[in-house]
Parts: C-alpha cells; structure tokens; sequence
C-alpha cells in the first residue's frame, strides 16, 4: 500500500482503504467498519472512523461487499469479484471531467468496448433476472441506494476540507459525477420532488450545508415511494408482449421535418442557397404521411400532406415560420435567431401531427382523410422549447414558443378526449433514466454470486446511454420470430422537461409559482417592468396553455424489442407516448391511461413493423443503421423529396422577383453585391404583397390612426 504526507502525519489513500477493506471482508467471519478503521489507525492512517462507515456504504452501493447478518452490529463479507479486467473504477471517475473532454470521450469508448466484450448469455439472463423484478421497487431501491453514496461523498469532502490530501481534487470530479447522475435520474428523468429526493444544486452548496445542519438523508423514503407510484408501471422491469390482433386497422400517421439553411444568392451562382453576403434564410417544412394510399392503374400512391403546398403558402395560418429569415425577425439576437429557427422547425411538425389528428382534404378532389389512430413522429414528442422564461418573451422568439405550446396543448386534449395517440421514435436518446437503475442491479446480481455474473463495472457503464444498453438487454439471443419484449413505462411530468424541475416541490409546484407572479404582477404593476406588464396583463391564468400542460401533461417512455440481435452502433429507439393526466401528486396514478397508449402503439407497430434505415450524418463518413417504424422511413424519404422540390420553388420564386426589383441589367451569370437598406426594405414590402396578392388574399388595408 502506498501512503501519502497529508497535514496531519501518514494517511492512506482512497484506494488503499477500499484494497484493505475488501482484503478483510474476504475472511470467513466478515469485517466491521469500526474493525478496519482501526486496522488502518494502527497502519498509520489519519482518516475518521465515519470515513470508514462511509467507505462500507460505497462499496456495499456498489455490489464489492454484502451485509452479513449479525446481532453485533453491521459485518460485511465479500461480495463481487473485484479484481476484474474493467478499467480502474476510482480513476474512472476522476477521469470524467468537462475540462478535459478527448480523456473523457476515451473513457466512454473503452466503456462501450466492455459492453461488447459482454458475453451474450449473461445479457440474456439478466433480462429473465429483471422480468422478476417489480420496476416501483426496484427503481425504488436503486435511488435510495445512489442518494446514499452521494451522502457518503459529501460526508467524506466535508472531512477532507480541513485536512486536504493530494487526491482531494480527484475525489470531488468522482462526487461531481455521482450529483449529475442524481440530477439526471431524479430530475430531469422522473421529475421527483425536492421533498422526495434532495439533489444539491451544486458541490458547494452541499458541502456547506453538510457544514451547517447536516442531513441524515438525501431520502424521504415514503414520499419517494408516492411519486414512483406514480411515475413508475406496476409492472416488471422487462415485459413480454403477446402478439394479439388488433379488433381493426389503425390508420396510423407518421410525421417529419426538413429545413434546409443558407445565404440567398442570386441565380447562376450555383442555382442554390449558397455563401454569399446575402441574407441567411431557412426554409421549414414538413410532411404527415399514412398507411394508406391510392390505386391509380398499375401505380400506387402515397397519401400524404405537407407544410407548405406551395411557396406563396408560406407565412400563412399553419404555415407561418415556413420561411425564416433574419431580416424577417429584426428584434432577435443572432444567438436567438438560431434558437428559433430549430423552435420554427418544431413548430411546423407540431402542426402537421396536429393536422393528421383530424379530419383533412386529401390529395385528390373528393378524398377526406379521417383522423389517424396513432401519430409517430421522428423525434420526441415534448416541445423543443419549454422554459417559462422564453414562453413569456414578447419577441418575434416567445411568439414562436407560445404557438408551440399551444398546439402542443390542442394534442394534449385530442390525446385526452378523442382517444388517439401522439407517439415519439426518438433515435439519438439522451436521457439516462433506465440505464442507472439496470446498472445498479447488475452490481447486486454480481455481489451475490448466483448466476454467470461475478463482476459489473457500474460507475463505467453509468457513463453509456440509456440506448445503448436497453438494446443489448433486449435483443441479445432474440431470434426473428421470437415474442417481442419492452421495458417498463416511465412517466415523466412536463416540469421535468422545463427550467423548473431541479426545484419542483410539492408544496409549491410550478404552475403555483406562475400564478404566483401572474397575481404579484396585477396587484403591484408598477414594479413589473414594462414587457412583462404586457404578458401578464394578456395571460389568462384559467386557460393557458403552458400552466394547463404543468398541470396535466406526462410523457411516457419506454424501449421496445422488436428485432433481432443488434450489434454495437445498430441501437433501438426510445418510444415515447403523449399521456393527458393531473400531474398533481395527490391525484389519481396516471399509469392506466398511459397503458392504453402504450398498447395501442405497440398494437400499430405490429400492424407496420420495422425497417431499417441508412442515413448519412454529418459528423461521420459512413451511413448509420436506425432500426425505425417502417411508416417513419417512408415520410422520411418523402420530406427529404419535398423539401429539395420546395427549396428549388423558393429559388425560383425569389429569384424572379429579385431580377425584377434590384437593378440590374441580367439576371443570369451576375454576382449580387450586397443589398443596400433601401433595396432590403423595398425587396420585402414587394414580396409581402406578392405573397397577398398570389394566396388570393386582398392587400392590406391601412389603418387609420383615432381622432384625438
């Protein structure tokens, strides 16, 4: 063992602790903290004997050592084989810095390598293992246990603050990890309460609370149990799926975006948006498609619509925001401008699900589409833009997020009402909800020692996504035919996805706060400032959107095993439901309505089945596999079509008016210096009212100023 010089004489290192108190958790007896403790006194060590308590909790967390029993106190014994070939564990941890991020992404690979080093058997008997495990309590258990190593950390800084050693540093990456795993599980993942699980704001913060009123827990465990009631299925974790016959048909609608970004130039400089000192535009838009289509002779034809039909459609009703351009939008900053273009994009999307919900013309004279069953959009079903903050600008920016919420919210109640369902196929999942949880029983399943198991490398694997690791505990050993197989649904309230769910609390949820301020803004007017007197005097605090969806909004994910065994970089996609239901904590569970929709989604999946996707991706140089709905393929490849006809229309279109009101003398082979302000402003009132005068709309009438 190595020691190291600390203020205080000889002191042993972290991993020297750890190697003794497994060394005598080894004996035939056990061990008890207060027995090493003393061990390491005699070896020289100057640690406290709470560390060494402390040091019990982390390595019992993490499945190294198991609690005998004994009428003499706590005794641990030996648990998982814990000299593995995984990477180091401490180090690992240390490691994971955003300050040094090439080191960072060179952990993650070698964490993605040891999944695949994995032998196929044992992913195959941990699924049979979790398909025992009720998901309430195991969730449950996983963050009572993750909450209790977090305490166990920031018990041990707070002893290190008066008496640092050279790992200190180290040693607070590795508790810094360990607080953004909680904040990601509990938070933005499950939108737990403050008053549920306790999630420090930042290092600091907990270290000088710890100094002033130290909490025994970062756990109410019964109020913990009342919100996973209701954000958990009373189901397995895994979950097989019968293959049943649906009573009919659905008529199932799948939507997807396009844009397509660049600097206007002129005709005969590429015939494309290319660079250019021209303004920047972004041309939106969008196609909801469904499984049905039209004989005509020999041929086939999809039906489908799309946001815009044509070019003179843009920036009217459903299709305002088509087109984006900055001088379209002058009071955004450039940041914000960005923003609102993928805000934009959203929007449109949004907008055509909401369409495909209800009854529309189709593509021929005569042809109504009823209402779809299930919508499936390529992405998630939660707005882009959630903060209350950006929904209460009075900018061109907060225009275009109340519009989103606000369709969002007519969802919400087609969802609620009409008994139809808005599902999301999220490729790239971010979240990591299911994957601490399978983790953590992993490291137990390991620590007693009664199947192939004998190690799990949990801190590194908490480092893979969620994605990742549900499809190779989903597909490994699965054959073609055989029965499909899901997680559990996890419920996750709409304050989760917004700026307040690090502090949500029961007492004081987030639309209580809004109304709050909407109430203090009415009473004292004069001491709101004026854009803010403007939104408050306009909102409706019985019917706004944004506060009916904090109240009765959930969305629903889970991840499905449909496919064969897929391989690294070939993953499952997340599926997400749109769930209608209070979100207040004393009302009823909201998970039969989310089965409702989660049966009905799976029960349209196994109408359409799967396909895969090739598709190109900007950052790599090869095409990436997507295992995807076969009807999200379809509209894919028909937006992408669409969006290549609409921008070569647009070019078209802008072009002919650009020869016809700049000054020029040809149009062809020109280069365009830069507009001049009076040429801007005359090119946009021009293409203002051509765009009147060609939808069939009458000129704008002038409106006259009141008599004084």
């Amino acid at each position: 063992m190595s020691q190291t010089e600390g203020n205080g004489g000889l002191t042993l290192t972290s991993k020297d602790r750890r190697a003794l108190f497994l060394e005598m958790a080894g004996r035939a007896e056990g061990v008890s903290p207060l027995e090493v403790y003393n061990r390491a006194v005699d070896m020289g060590d100057t640690a406290t004997e709470e560390a060494y308590y402390n040091l019990a909790r982390r390595l019992q967390h993490r499945g190294l050592i198991a609690q005998a029993p004994s009428e003499h106190g706590a005794r641990y014994t030996l648990g998982a084989y814990s000299d593995s070939q995984w990477l180091e564990e401490d180090q690992l941890s240390s490691f994971v810095d955003p300050e040094y991020p090439l080191l960072a992404l060179t952990i993650w690979r070698e964490s993605q390598r040891q999944i695949h080093d994995i032998p196929e058997e044992v992913w195959i008997e941990l699924r049979k293992r979790m398909a025992q495990q009720p998901a309430r309590e195991l969730f449950f258990q996983a963050i009572v246990s993750y909450s209790s190593d977090l305490h166990a950390q920031i018990s041990d800084l707070v002893q290190l603050e008066d008496k640092p050693t050279p790992e200190l540093p180290s040693l607070r990456q590795e508790a810094e990890n360990g607080r953004l795993l909680m904040l990601g599980l509990a938070k933005y993942g499950l939108g737990l309460s403050r008053e549920a699980v306790i999630v420090p704001l930042s290092l600091d913060s907990a270290i000088a609370e710890f100094k002033r009123n130290r909490p025994d827990s970062y756990v109410n465990e019964t109020l913990l149990r009342e919100e996973l009631a209701r954000r958990i299925a009373p189901e397995p974790f895994v979950v097989d799926i019968a293959a049943t016959a649906p009573d009919r048909q659905f008529l199932i609608g799948a939507v997807d975006g396009s844009t397509r970004s660049g600097i206007l130039s002129f005709l005969g400089e590429g015939g494309d948006l290319g660079v250019g000192h021209a303004p920047m535009i972004a041309i939106n838009t969008s196609v909801g498609q469904v499984n049905r289509s039209l004989q005509e002779k020999r041929r086939s034809i999809p039906i489908f619509m799309r946001l815009p039909e044509k070019p003179e459609d843009m920036q009217r009703q459903d299709n305002r925001y088509t087109v984006m351009a900055k001088l379209l939008h002058p009071d955004l900053s450039d940041a914000e401008y960005m923003h609102s273009i993928w805000n934009a994009m959203d929007l449109i999307e949004t907008k055509a699900a909401l369409r495909l919900l209800d009854r529309w013309d189709g593509p021929r004279p005569n042809l109504e589409v009823p209402p779809s069953d299930i919508v499936l959009r390529d992405g998630p079903v939660a707005p882009q833009d959630r903060d209350f903050n950006h929904y209460a600008l009075l900018s061109s920016y907060g225009k275009i997020v109340r519009d989103m919420i606000s369709t969002n919210w007519k969802i919400a109640g087609k969802c609620r009402d009409d008994g139809q369902t808005l599902a999301g196929v999220v490729k790239m999942a971010q979240l990591s909800v299911f994957g601490p949880i399978f983790n953590w029983f992993a490291s137990q399943i390991a620590r007693e020692k009664t199947g192939q198991l004998i190690a799990w490398p949990m801190q590194s694997m908490n480092l893979v996504p969620d994605q990742i690791l549900m499809t190779r505990l989903l597909t490994s050993g699965r054959g073609k035919r055989d029965p499909w197989t899901r997680t559990c649904f996890v419920l996750r309230p709409f304050q989760a996805t917004t700026n307040y769910a690090r502090a949500y609390s029961r007492a004081n949820p987030p639309s209580a706060i809004i109304l709050s301020l909407h109430k203090a803004a009415m009473e004292n007017p004069d001491q709101v400032d004026q854009e803010k007197r403007i939104f408050w005097e306009s909102f409706r605090p019985e019917s706004d959107p944004y506060v009916r969806m904090l109240d009765h909004v959930f969305y629903c994910g889970f991840f499905l095993g449909a496919v064969p065994r897929l391989d690294l970089e070939k993953n499952l996609p997340r599926l997400e439901v749109l769930v209608t239901s209070p979100t207040d904590e004393s009302k009823e569970d909201p998970s039969p309505a989310a089965l409702a929709h989660v049966t009905r989604l799976i029960a349209a999946l196994q109408q359409n089945g799967f396909e895969v996707s090739a598709e190109h991706n900007m950052f790599q140089d090869k095409a990436k596999i997507d295992i995807l709905p076969a009807l999200v393929i379809k509209v894919h490849d028909t937006v992408k079509h669409w969006a290549a006809e609409l921008l070569s229309r647009v070019q078209e279109y802008v072009g002919f008016l650009l020869a016809r009101h700049v000054t020029t003398q040809k149009v062809r082979g020109v280069r365009v210096r830069p507009f001049t302000r009076s040429e801007l402003e005359r090119l946009y009132s021009q293409l203002k009212q051509e765009r009147e005068l060609q939808a069939g709309g009458l000129p704008p009438k002038r409106i006259e100023a009141p008599e004084k």
